[in-house]
């Protein structure tokens, strides 16, 4: 399975689909040679490529109703609707642990899309040399606008991934890659809405102008990647797995029950295409 790729769409909680999904890679010993994910696309990732199947359910799922995780006070009190720190320390690091020994002796490549906010363009990150390292860049991936901080990595200011790059294929065409398999959190026909309220986005973010240019032009560019991924799905480079019919978890789901569902409808609706997946990654 030498040049092909994991292209992993983010969505918050929409990412308990995208668990279930590789939790059936795993189990079917599908380990592919190169991830790269934004946002909870690059959560899920990272425990894939560390082999820990069972540990994005347990985060998202078991985890997902916790106070800690989201909060609707804190969003008032803090402009924090998810806990970073919980998510992305105490979690990873004492609750449920994130086995980077494995993951760094991997010779699978992982690449993770953030977004810079002096230029709004793409910044992957492929290279981690500790366990910090990668906690800090997936946490930038994640942190989305309004109701998370940007992070500060490499004399850049960072933020959520899904802005510039929501479905990143270009970065494992770029890598040479002739085959992707492609995660989506969206079923087949969704069309991303232009975002209201622009003019206080673009009021918030006044001294990151690009950046909030690319944040209100981030409906073009999600259906342009779309366009992409079907023209790829259509002349047989891409194999993609999306949600038969539209999801009724959002972003910021909390009730465990319909996030158990959606672990068990990603792994099954996986399953189903199992064989087919197989010949296209032999062929």
């Amino acid at each position: 399975m030498n040049n092909v790729g994991l292209v992993l769409e983010g969505g918050g909680m929409r990412g308990a689909y995208t668990a279930g999904v590789l939790d059936f890679f795993l189990d079917e010993g599908i380990h592919l040679p190169y991830v790269v994910g934004a946002s909870a696309g690059a959560c899920n990732g990272s425990s894939y490529v560390a082999r820990q199947r069972g540990r994005n359910y347990e985060v998202i799922v078991e985890y997902g109703n916790h106070p800690e995780y989201i909060s609707y006070k804190r969003m008032f009190t803090q402009r924090q609707l998810f806990g970073m720190d919980f998510i992305f320390d105490k979690l990873p690091n004492q609750l449920v642990p994130f086995d980077y020994e494995t993951f760094h002796q991997q010779t699978t490549r992982f690449v993770v899309g953030t977004t810079d906010m002096q230029t709004g363009d793409p910044v992957f990150y492929d290279h981690f040399p500790d366990r910090d390292s990668l906690l800090k860049i997936i946490r930038a991936s994640s942190s989305l606008p309004m109701v998370a901080p940007s992070i500060q990595y490499e004399g850049k200011q960072l933020m959520d991934g899904g802005i510039s790059d929501p479905i990143p294929l270009q970065p494992s065409l770029d890598h040479g890659n002739d085959k992707h398999v492609v995660v989506l959190t969206r079923n087949d026909g969704y069309i991303k809405r232009k975002m209201k309220a622009g003019w206080y986005f673009n009021r918030k973010y006044k001294q990151f102008p690009l950046f909030a240019k690319a944040m209100l032009n981030r409906h073009f560019r999600y259906n342009k990647q779309l366009e992409k991924v079907k023209q790829a799905e259509k002349d047989g480079s891409a194999f993609v797995i999306r949600p038969i019919q539209p999801l009724r978890v959002s972003r910021i789901e909390r009730n465990r029950d319909r996030l158990h569902q959606l672990y068990i409808q990603g792994y099954q609706e996986a399953q189903d295409q199992g064989e087919r997946l197989e010949k296209f990654l032999q062929s």
